[in-house]
């Protein structure tokens, strides 16, 4: 499979569109963290927080996603933390990294002398190859069991993709979740990708409307050497209709436009309008650059001059 350089971190940019996304997100949490959990959060109440922390050091730590969410049928909002963090490989110091990020969470509510609430980590892995993920005293087994009981010590709900059955993947209540997490199990292996795309492309059918949805073309065109052709014959009709009426009137609007009139000048004029046609149409800046092929710096320069940004 060739590197495309549409996108610096795809599969990165993926996970937080996705957790971004409040719907696609309660989604995700409802699915992945235990039932026991599950059950005692009042879910229309999740919303996502900053996901910066200050250490000690004045050191900012950047966790994936931080979201808050009320504790069901309490008179009083008691909010739990769910700490998100998103591993594309194997990372061995992943525990003292969590341990580093709950610690900073309640340091924060400390100091900003806000009601102590529990943080949940949950651990989010679609990396190639399988992973145990190792509790705090495994790193620790010389020492002699007495020492044990000082040892950090926390429960993290850990996802992997790659120990996921498929058939629970595809059975998601959610088609556009079950899309996503199948393309980025398979997105390091193309040939069962592509073998599998036309079913994962069938979870889209309920999908309304482009927004996350075309985050997942942009993602696809970026980690394979899918093309926009392949790509359309594998969508469903009506998502088809949609992204390619998307994708034709751009280009018609604007690179036609700049052919018809047969000089350099004409064919940057159309380039500049396709630009515009998109950004105004909603499309985002990754998938401009995936259809124009012009640098983020070239686009966000005419969008500026043309009083878009």
């Amino acid at each position: 499979m060739k590197p495309k350089p549409s996108l610096v971190s795809p599969h990165d940019k993926l996970v937080k569109d996705l957790l971004s996304d409040t719907h696609l997100a309660r989604a995700f949490l409802q699915e992945m963290l235990p039932a026991q959990v599950v059950e005692i959060l009042d879910w229309p109440t999740l919303q996502p927080q900053n996901t910066s922390y200050l250490s000690p050091q004045m050191e900012e730590i950047f966790s994936d996603v931080v979201m808050e969410v009320n504790l069901k049928d309490k008179a009083q909002p008691l909010q739990v933390s769910l700490l998100i963090e998103h591993k594309s490989y194997k990372d061995p110091r992943v525990s003292f990294q969590l341990l580093r990020y709950v610690a900073e969470g309640y340091w924060q509510q400390l100091k900003n002398k806000q009601p102590l609430r529990p943080i949940l980590p949950l651990l989010f892995y679609h990396g190639k190859q399988k992973w145990k993920l190792q509790p705090m005293e495994a790193f620790f087994a010389d020492y002699p069991d007495t020492l044990r009981p000082y040892v950090p010590s926390f429960e993290v709900a850990f996802v992997s993709l790659v120990q996921l059955p498929e058939t629970r993947l595809e059975q998601l209540r959610d088609g556009v979740l079950s899309a996503t997490l199948r393309l980025l199990r398979y997105s390091h292996d193309w040939p069962s990708l592509l073998a599998r795309l036309p079913r994962i492309m069938e979870a889209l059918s309920g999908a309304e409307g482009t927004g996350f949805v075309m985050n997942l073309f942009v993602y696809l065109l970026s980690v394979t050497d899918l093309t926009v052709a392949q790509l359309k014959e594998n969508l469903p009709e009506i998502i088809n209709k949609n992204f390619m009426s998307t994708y034709d009137r751009i280009m018609a609007e604007g690179i036609e436009k700049g052919i018809e009139k047969g000089i350099e000048k004409g064919i940057e004029k159309g380039i500049e309008k396709t630009i515009l046609n998109a950004f105004d149409n909603g499309v985002g800046l990754d998938l401009i650059r995936t259809i124009t092929g012009e640098t983020t710096e070239k686009i966000e320069t005419i969008l500026q001059k043309n009083g878009r940004k």
